[in-house]
């Protein structure tokens, strides 16, 4: 669908329950001279059919993309790229620091639950090669795959006109928001959360609480008229698209009031205190929210606000006073 003057939103999966092709990311393409696609998300589930299928109805056709460029490396953002590729000559970009996880699939599963070490059971209680068999359901194989341009924050792609890659890292040390300025639309990504609408979207070890706050300060003042998420219905009132990541960055802010609230002098289990704090997650969704409060619990241990304390092979977090 054309969302803006020569850009057009394909809309993913929603991830609430595990089959294939849930969770598949949104896909942005932006017509210039050529066609650069914003994230390809997965073939699963007839994802990628469809996909192809929005395309060709608006008259796109996808053997002109010159660039796919990730707002990421994550699996749902990436895992048709190989399928475009196979259409079109297309170069790959991406952030410098998603490049090993969009290279290597075992790097990225890595990233993805297991880089939480000591941590990780309390985020995902059950053995990694059941997290692998979720991936390989929802989303498949990732993909061997080469990232031809490291991008940088400011950097710009040449179509004919010009996206604007902006380094906004929270959700992942590298992530980009992509801006195109003669359309007035800024490509979030995972940045924020559109589908559980919980604001920040901190669901891996790699999330960055602190980063997170400053990249949603960073695009707040770029006055987008439309914003599009990694995940999502697009918003195209830009009164709504500002009101809408100030709402995100004021209920990110109150992440660690939140949270603290629940803490006490005695050890509280991460599964007890997500529970506290967002009552009522779906199964889907509970192992990606306890990472959302383990990035802040990790944050205000920084601070020295709360300290983990490990009893019985267990691990608790309580409030410093």
């Amino acid at each position: 669908m054309e969302i803006a003057n020569g850009v057009y939103a394909y809309r993913g999966r929603p991830g609430e329950k595990i089959r294939p092709g849930a969770g598949s990311a949104n896909v942005v393409v932006v017509r210039g001279d050529s066609l650069l696609m914003i994230d390809t998300g997965v073939t699963r589930g007839g994802a990628f059919r469809q996909l192809v299928e929005g395309m060709q109805a608006d008259g796109l056709n996808p053997a002109e993309v010159s660039w796919i460029v990730h707002t990421h490396g994550h699996w749902d953002h990436i895992n048709a790229d190989r399928a475009v590729c196979s259409m079109a000559r297309a170069g790959i970009g991406a952030g410098k620091e998603e490049v090993p996880w969009i290279e290597d699939a075992a790097t990225n599963f890595r990233a993805f639950v297991a880089d939480f070490g000591e941590l990780r059971r309390e985020v995902f209680p059950y053995p990694l090669a059941f997290g692998r068999a979720i991936v390989w359901i929802a989303w498949g194989r990732q993909p061997r795959l080469k990232v031809d341009r490291a991008l940088s924050d400011g950097e710009t792609i040449d179509i004919g006109r010009t996206v604007r890659a902006l380094h906004t890292p929270g959700h992942s040390p590298g992530h980009m928001a992509y801006l195109v300025p003669d359309a007035g639309v800024l490509v979030l990504g995972d940045l924020v959360d559109f589908e559980s609408a919980q604001g920040m979207d901190l669901n891996n070890p790699h999330s960055d609480y602190g980063a997170a706050v400053r990249s949603l300060e960073k695009v707040i003042p770029l006055g987008p008229e439309i914003i599009l998420p990694g995940h999502g219905e697009p918003m195209t009132d830009r009164t709504k698209a500002r009101g809408f990541l100030e709402k995100a960055l004021a209920g990110g802010r109150e992440y660690p009031d939140r949270v603290g609230a629940v803490l006490g002098a005695e050890p509280i289990p991460l599964k007890e205190i997500t529970r506290r704090v967002f009552p009522g997650i779906p199964f889907s969704l509970e192992a990606m929210t306890r990472m959302l409060v383990l990035n802040v619990l990790v944050y205000l241990e920084g601070r020295g606000e709360v300290r983990r304390v490990r009893t019985a092979g267990r691990i608790g977090w309580e409030r410093l006073d």
